[in-house]
């Protein structure tokens, strides 16, 4: 038999199936559930695992042998990975880290080791930690198991989550904070919520917050004016949790009369995002397709990045909408348009004092083409010692929001326009039309205001209510009786 691809894994050991290398753990599972692979080394010669040693596992003798470590104080076999018992209730049993035991008890993939109980639990949930901690694996810390059987474990703390803005929720993972019933990192179908010790959960449920969310069809949840579940090109899932879509709505696109996610390439071209104008004085706006922000229009109807070869020639690049020009830089120098011309890669050429010039990394080439274009950046080690130019990067960090078409950062959460947001239910955000571009900032160019079809309402607070079609036609019948809502 040919092999054609492997890869060498711990002590040599490798494993291929129909040209496919897996994890030593994935690598078990997949022997365990079919008889059609085979192991080999590096020479590409069959090698057995190294728990298939009789000596050292006597359960390899018997039949699926491979399935089975043997438990020297027990000196009994047991199923590998099976959790609990001979080990401790949250532990499984695992192939041993060294060659002095035929099993050991390790916390499962995705949990560690707790230092204050002993137990697994699961990776950047409550665990076993107070409101607004979660479990947090200990980096670069491996110590001896507790328990009999030795071998390395990860281990596992309490640490303090981050506090966010009112309608937003901690993500102890990436440490930030999203909006909501957002989808944010969550797996699609699910939706952010609070969960255990104030802490960001993926979920999905027809009751609560998450009902107005909830697809019957498909018992999962998306957010409202996303594409969603929606199979139909150019609709949308709607508060009423269908798909559809409405002239009404700012997502509406004239020219098809389909409705497209704001922020997104929609029905355009190359190039486009599909977002409203926020200069627009209409009343009820709808999005159009614009350049991407760094791109500029041709001639062909597409948008191309600046300082890429874009529509160029070969060896020329795109430096406005009507110019190509041959690139004078050499190879591992940028371009600098202000100066108009080249600088390695790595130098301080027109850079402050603590920064170097070095590639736009906003670009990417797979979708744009190499870009040309150098801008200047703090290198490893000065970003390390927590020098001026970190400040400046997290300050550019904290204002990508603002500058991509249709997002708006408030608070330090970054809101999509015509999205529920930080708004109350019934309402989602919309850019204020009435100011001056010198009067707008962050907190004041956008409003709450009630989406299309519902009803506004004032509290004598002052308080703004929006109330769907079908609770404005209960409050006009309960008017009809006499019924007058305490506000």
């Amino acid at each position: 038999m040919r092999l054609n691809r492997y890869c060498v894994m711990q002590k040599d050991l490798a494993i291929c199936r129909i040209g496919t290398c897996f994890s030593l753990r994935a690598m078990i599972i997949v022997v365990i559930q079919s008889s059609a692979l085979i192991y080999f080394g590096s020479d590409g010669a069959i090698v057995p695992p190294p728990w298939s040693n009789i000596d050292k596992n006597p359960c390899a003798a018997l039949p699926g042998g491979w399935q089975m470590l043997y438990w020297a104080p027990l000196k009994k076999c047991f199923k590998i990975f099976q959790v609990g018992y001979p080990c401790p209730d949250t532990m499984e049993l695992s192939p041993p880290s060294n060659n002095n035991h035929t099993a050991e008890c390790r916390c499962p993939p995705g949990t560690a080791q707790s230092v204050l109980n002993d137990e697994c639990h699961t990776l950047f949930t409550k665990g076993p930690c107070s409101d607004g901690e979660y479990f947090s694996p200990v980096t670069d810390v491996r110590t001896l198991s507790t328990w009999k059987t030795g071998g390395a474990q990860k281990l596992g703390k309490c640490k303090l989550g981050r506090n966010c803005p009112n309608g937003s929720v901690f993500w102890p993972p990436d440490d930030k904070c999203y909006a909501l019933y957002t989808r944010g990192p969550c797996p699609k179908g699910k939706l952010l919520t609070v969960g255990a010790g104030q802490i960001g959960e993926c979920k999905c449920e027809n009751r609560g917050a998450l009902a107005a969310y909830f697809y019957n069809e498909e018992d999962s949840c998306y957010e409202h004016f996303t594409k969603g579940p929606c199979q139909k090109f150019g609709e949308l899932f709607l508060p009423s949790r269908k798909c559809g879509c409405h002239p009404k709505l700012p997502h509406y696109y004239e020219k098809t009369n389909q409705c497209f996610e704001i922020g997104t390439p929609g029905p355009c071209s190359k190039g486009h995002i599909f977002t409203v104008s926020e200069n627009t004085d209409d009343q009820n706006p709808h999005a159009s397709c614009v350049c991407k922000t760094g791109y500029i229009p041709w001639s062909d109807g597409s948008c191309y990045r600046l300082y890429t070869r874009g529509p160029c020639a070969e060896g020329q690049f795109l430096i406005n909408s009507t110019t190509c020009t041959p690139n004078i830089c050499g190879k591992g120098r940028l371009y600098f348009p202000e100066q108009n011309t080249c600088y390695k890669i790595g130098s301080q050429g027109p850079c402050s004092l603590y920064e170097v010039v070095v590639f736009d990394f906003t670009s990417r080439p797979s979708v744009d083409g190499i870009s040309y274009n150098g801008v200047c950046g703090c290198t490893a080690l000065i970003k390390g010692l927590e020098q001026t130019c970190t400040s400046t990067q997290e300050e550019e960090k904290s204002d990508s929001c603002d500058s991509t078409p249709g997002m708006i950062n408030i608070n330090g959460i970054c809101y999509k326009l015509y999205t529920q947001g930080p708004c109350g239910s019934g309402q989602w955000l919309e850019p204020v039309k009435q100011l001056s571009s010198e009067e707008l900032t962050s907190s004041n160019k956008v409003q709450c205001k009630c989406r299309p079809g519902y009803t506004t309402s004032e509290t004598k607070s002052g308080t703004l209510r929006c109330f769907a079609p079908t609770v404005g036609l209960a409050r006009w019948i309960l008017q009809l009786i006499g019924y007058e809502e305490a506000t």
